[in-house]
């Protein structure tokens, strides 16, 4: 393994994916910058390390790229009086704290983020069967890539690594990030000590200290009491700081270049980027999300069981469970349909007011083309998915994201998009991964009208409009 900085591409690049390599805890600032040039100096002081080989390389510049971000548990470039470095004593090899999974598609313009549990029990690509955060102790940023291609089946085109510095850093460029907290929390672990309830603004240690901590405790009832909810508070915490962090660069004024240029020089000199990340490929995706929202981050999760080996807690993968979700961070088959290849209009079926923008914006969020909104007339039970003939598959899909009883309609007449969606009042949301195909979709296209589908009775999360929490919670 050899690190280089990089002097291979002297083209103008823009300062908003800068940004995501700064800290890999805070990839929503990818799309939050003006998209100005930047010159070949500063591009040049990227850090490189060599891990080409084992890297999945798109097939053209519209390909979605997933990047793997990974915080390393590494004080190296802290102060030795640092509290994240005070006890650590001989820490050998390097560890991975922090691993997700940053798929974006410059075509959709969608960017979603996978939080990989550092506890999951896999099999090594090098050997053996460890803890994923071992991976990188054991074979390096090669081997943790390798495991995560083989164990997933999630291809990973680009690498990016961050320590502890970097990311306070930033923190520290921002000024702070301020988080809601509803009661005094701590976790002597990891530093984390706030005493005070309401909107606090993190300082670069206690930021650290919140991201990292998974020996959470919150003060209620006259007691502290432990977050039952161990590695899985930690991952939600962690989205939640990225978007918060988003937040506050703009309320910094990120998109004013003198803002913007002290927030990379924050971080410039600890972040690591692989080799094949060049100039060119930067300023594609920065004008792809050039008005990319940071509340459009779509977040995600593996379902996990809890288990023991050889006495030490480990996290089991729920394969069956976690296959919609690894489905969209997986390169589609030639040939299958995705929601970026389907372009939908929504009527508004209810009489609801600004319900068909709403649904088009949750379908949009999911990734399909929006192909504008109107009113059906009428009130509507069941939600229509209207198509024409050749567009079966596309209208399947989109019915697999709608939470309702789904109504099949094949029409004879020139339609203005591949699929329209009649708003029902069993309408419910949109999904934020699809149903499986099942019989009681794929039968029902190519009849028309069908009798409504049948919905699973899990719990679905659902991707788009949610009340918003209260006011103090959003800061």
């Amino acid at each position: 393994m050899r690190f280089r900085r990089s002097a291979r591409d002297p083209r103008p690049w823009s300062q908003r994916l800068v940004l995501l390599f700064n800290v890999c805890f805070i990839v929503g600032l990818l799309a939050v910058a003006s998209g100005l040039g930047y010159g070949y100096a500063k591009y040049s002081r990227l850090p490189r390390i060599e891990v080409g080989s084992v890297l999945t390389t798109e097939s053209s510049a519209t390909t979605p790229q997933n990047f793997l971000l990974v915080g390393v548990d590494s004080a190296a470039s802290l102060d030795p009086d640092d509290p994240a470095a005070v006890g650590r004593g001989e820490v050998g090899g390097l560890r991975s704290d922090t691993m997700m999974v940053l798929r974006v598609d410059p075509t959709t313009r969608r960017a979603i983020l996978l939080s990989l549990p550092r506890d999951l029990w896999v099999p090594l690509a090098s050997g053996g069967t460890q803890r994923l955060n071992a991976a990188i102790q054991v074979g390096g940023p090669e081997n943790l890539i390798d495991t995560i291609e083989q164990y997933l089946s999630i291809p990973i085109n680009h690498y990016v690594q961050v320590d502890f510095g970097g990311f306070k850093g930033l923190v520290e460029a921002l000024d702070g990030v301020k988080v809601y907290f509803a009661t005094p929390v701590r976790d002597r672990n990891s530093g984390l000590d706030i005493k005070e309830t309401g909107c606090i603004t993190l300082d670069p240690t206690q930021a650290l200290g919140y991201v990292r901590s998974r020996q959470y405790e919150y003060y209620e009832d006259g007691r502290w009491r432990s977050d039952p909810t161990s590695d899985f508070g930690r991952v939600n915490r962690q989205q939640d700081f990225i978007v918060r962090a988003v937040q506050r660069a703009i309320e910094k004024g990120v998109r004013n270049p003198v803002t913007l240029d002290g927030l990379v020089d924050a971080g410039l000199n600890t972040v690591t980027v692989d080799e094949t990340l060049i100039a060119s490929d930067i300023v594609r995706l920065a004008a792809a999300f050039r008005n990319f929202d940071p509340n459009g981050l779509g977040t995600y999760t593996l379902p996990v069981r809890g288990d023991s080996v050889g006495g030490a807690s480990v996290l089991r993968l729920i394969a069956d469970e976690a296959q919609p979700t690894l489905a969209l961070f997986r390169d589609a088959p030639s040939g299958e349909v995705t929601p970026d290849d389907v372009r939908v209009q929504v009527l508004n079926g209810t009489g609801r007011a600004g319900e068909a923008g709403l649904v088009s914006k949750a379908l949009a969020a999911a990734g399909f083309g929006a192909a504008g909104t109107g009113d059906e007339g009428g009130a509507v039970a069941h939600t229509i998915v209207r198509y024409q003939a050749g567009q079966e598959a596309a209208a399947e899909l989109v019915a697999r994201y709608l939470d309702a009883a789904v109504e099949f309609q094949l029409v004879s007449e020139e339609l203005p998009a591949d699929v329209v969606v009649v708003s029902g009042f069993d309408y419910l949301g949109v999904r934020a991964t699809p149903r499986p195909p099942s019989p009681s979709t794929s039968t029902s296209v190519g009849s028309a009208p069908t009798t409504p589908t049948t919905l699973p009775t899990t719990t679905t999360s659902v991707v788009g409009e949610v009340p918003d929490p209260p006011p103090e919670v959003n800061c």
